[in-house]
C-alpha cells in the first residue's frame, strides 16, 4: 500500500506538471533569450493542436539564455528546421509554444529526441495580429474591406434612399459646381491681371523717370542755394535780405517736399509690388478667387432679389384695411432665378 501511494503521488506530481508517465514521449530542448513569463505545464501546439507540454524552464549556466524542456507525444516527427515560438494565448497573459512546421520530415530530416530546436518569442500584439494569410490581421483587413465596400455601395448606389446617400450625392454635385465656377473665374481673372500689369508698368515708368532725374533736381536746388547765398553776401538791403531768407526757406521746403515725394513713390512701388504678390486686403481682393466668387454670388443674389421684388411686390408688402386674406404667391414660369 505504501509503494502504491508513493507511486500514485509521483505520477500525480508529474501529471500536474504536464507529463503523463503512462504515455511515452520525446524530450526536446529550446534556448531562448527571454521566455516572456512562460511557465512549466504550458501547452505545446502544432497548428492549434496540443502535442505536448513544457516540462521545465531553467536558467542556463551562462546566466544569459533560458533552456525550456519540451515533452512531446511520441510518434510525432519534428523537422530539424521547426521553430518553437512563444505566443500569447489570451489577454490575461497566458503563454504557449507554437511549433512552426513547414512540412513533414523523414529520416535525417527529423530532429532527434534530446536535441535543441530553434526558438523565438512573439509579443502580445504580434501573437493576435498575425500578418500571415490566415492570421488575425488578414481577417481583420478582409472584414474591414467588406464593410467599406458595403458602405460605398450604400452611398453610390442610384437606388439608395438614406440621408447619407443624399448628402453624398449633393456633395458630389457641389464639387462639380465649384469646379465649373473656378474654371470661369480663372478665365475672368486673366483680363483683370492684364489691366493690373499695365497699371503697375506705368507706375514703375514714372518712378524710374523720377529716379533718373534725381541728380538734375539736386543740381537745381544747389544752384538756387548758391544764388541765395550770393544775394546774402551782397547785403543789398533789409528787404533783399528778407527776400533771400524767404527764398532759402522756400528752397528748403521744396527740397523737403521732393524728398517726401521720392519716399512716397518708393512706398507706392512697394505697395504695388505687394498688390501684385497678393499681400494685404487689397492684394487678396485682387488675387483671392474665393473673395471674387463671394462678391459675384452676392451681386447675383441681390440682382435676383430686386427683380423678384419688382415682379412680385405683394410678396414683400401687403397692406389691407379690412383684413383681406393675403394672396398666395405663385412662382412665375419665367423666374429669372432658374434661367441657368
Amino acid at each position: 500500500m505504501a509503494i502504491l501511494v508513493v507511486g500514485l503521488s509521483i505520477w500525480g506530481y508529474k501529471f500536474l506538471k504536464g507529463k503523463n508517465l503512462l504515455k511515452p514521449s520525446n524530450i526536446f530542448y529550446v534556448r531562448y533569450e527571454n521566455v516572456a513569463s512562460l511557465a512549466a505545464t504550458s501547452p505545446v501546439m502544432i497548428r492549434g493542436m496540443n502535442v505536448g507540454t513544457v516540462s521545465d524552464v531553467s536558467l542556463d549556466k551562462d546566466m544569459v539564455s533560458i533552456i525550456v524542456t519540451l515533452d512531446l507525444k511520441k510518434g510525432i516527427d519534428i523537422p530539424k528546421d521547426a521553430e518553437a515560438v512563444i505566443v500569447s494565448t489570451g489577454l490575461m497573459g497566458g503563454k504557449a509554444i507554437d511549433l512552426i512546421v513547414k512540412q513533414a520530415c523523414s529520416g535525417d530530416g527529423c530532429a532527434e529526441p534530446g536535441t535543441f530546436l530553434n526558438g523565438r518569442a512573439k509579443g502580445l500584439f504580434e501573437s493576435f495580429l498575425d500578418p500571415g494569410e490566415d492570421g488575425t490581421l488578414a481577417k481583420v483587413k478582409e472584414n474591414i474591406g467588406d464593410i467599406l465596400n458595403t458602405l460605398g455601395d450604400s452611398l453610390t448606389s442610384p437606388n439608395a434612399n438614406n440621408e447619407i446617400a443624399k448628402t453624398y450625392t449633393q456633395l458630389s454635385a457641389l464639387i462639380t459646381n465649384l469646379a465649373s465656377i473656378t474654371a470661369t473665374l480663372d478665365k475672368s481673372m486673366g483680363t483683370y491681371d492684364k489691366h493690373l500689369r499695365g497699371s503697375l508698368a506705368n507706375v514703375e515708368t514714372l518712378t524710374g523717370a523720377l529716379a533718373k532725374n534725381q541728380d538734375k533736381i539736386a543740381n537745381a536746388i544747389t544752384h538756387l542755394e548758391s544764388i541765395t547765398k550770393q544775394f546774402d553776401e551782397a547785403k543789398i538791403g533789409t528787404n533783399a535780405g528778407a527776400l533771400i531768407t524767404d527764398a532759402q526757406a522756400t528752397m528748403k521746403s521744396l527740397d523737403k517736399s521732393l524728398a517726401e515725394a521720392n519716399t512716397s513713390f518708393s512706398q507706392l512701388s512697394t505697395i504695388m509690388t505687394d498688390l501684385q504678390a497678393g499681400k494685404g486686403t487689397m492684394g487678396k481682393m485682387i488675387k483671392d478667387p474665393v473673395l471674387y466668387d463671394n462678391l459675384a454670388r452676392t451681386s447675383k443674389n441681390l440682382d435676383l432679389l430686386l427683380q423678384d421684388f419688382r415682379l412680385n411686390p405683394k410678396r414683400y408688402v401687403n397692406v389691407s384695411v379690412f383684413g383681406k386674406k393675403q394672396t398666395e404667391y405663385d412662382v412665375p414660369e419665367d423666374d429669372p432665378a432658374f434661367k441657368e
